[in-house]
Order: C-alpha cells, then structure tokens, then sequence
C-alpha cells in the first residue's frame, strides 16, 4: 500500500539543517512505500525564498527545492488555490488521506484538529507519527 506524504517547506529543509534523510526516513517510520508530493504553491515558496536567501549566503532554500524535485508535483482544487499554502496544504491532505510532513508547530495543530496524520521531526534526529493513518 503507497500512502501519499504532503510535504511542506520546513520538512524539506531538514536535510539542510538536521542531515537527516527524509525520504528514507519517511518510509522507516510509516513502514510503507511513500508518495512524495509537493504542491506547486511550496514549490513557488521555496523558489521565492532561494532567491532571497542568496544574498546571504545560506543554503537551506536552494536544498529543499533540489528535495523537492523528489517529490511529485501537485496542484489544489480551484476552490483552494487563493487560500495560504498552508490551507491548502491541509485541504491537499484531507482530499487524498494523506500524511502531511511538517515542523511547522501551528500547522501541525491545526492538521490535529482536522484529524490529518503528521510527520515531524523530533529530537533534532529521527521523524515520528503523530495521529493515525487510515
């Protein structure tokens, strides 16, 4: 069974700044083939975000957009499309079933509230599973 894995800015930043694998990771903790999918409105965040982040420097940005090309690219329902990503990131997730990756702290309780599994990283080390995957 191929259970799908939203994933957020944050989750692909974290081979940048935690070395942590996670796409290996991912299929460890979930014990099931994963697919990877990455909404086309994280991918303009991303892609936003490495422009600015050059300047500086710092290389966190121009990884997870590398990571996110992992991932399969996917577009929200017209009804969604105006919304912040994070909206649609939750609505992605409950349209499919899916698990949303995220160490976005106030996206991971709203996806609670929604009753949309998480998978997040905890002690700076390995992913967990916070809620249950049908």
């Amino acid at each position: 069974m191929v259970v799908a894995v939203v994933v957020d800015t944050s989750f692909l930043m974290i081979p940048a700044e935690f070395g942590i694998d996670i796409f290996a990771e991912s299929e460890r903790t979930l014990q099931k083939h994963v697919d990877f999918v990455v909404l086309k409105s994280v991918l303009r965040e991303i892609e936003t975000k490495a422009k600015l982040e050059s300047a500086s420097g710092d290389a966190k940005f121009r990884v997870a957009g590398n990571l996110a090309k992992r991932c399969r690219p996917a577009d929200v329902s017209p009804d969604v499309a105006g919304l912040p990503v994070d909206d649609q990131l939750l609505d992605y997730a409950v349209r499919v079933k899916g698990v949303l990756a995220t160490n976005d702290r106030r996206l991971r309780e709203r996806a609670r509230e929604r009753g949309v599994p998480v998978l997040l990283m905890r002690g700076k080390k390995r992913l967990v599973l916070e809620g249950i995957m049908d």
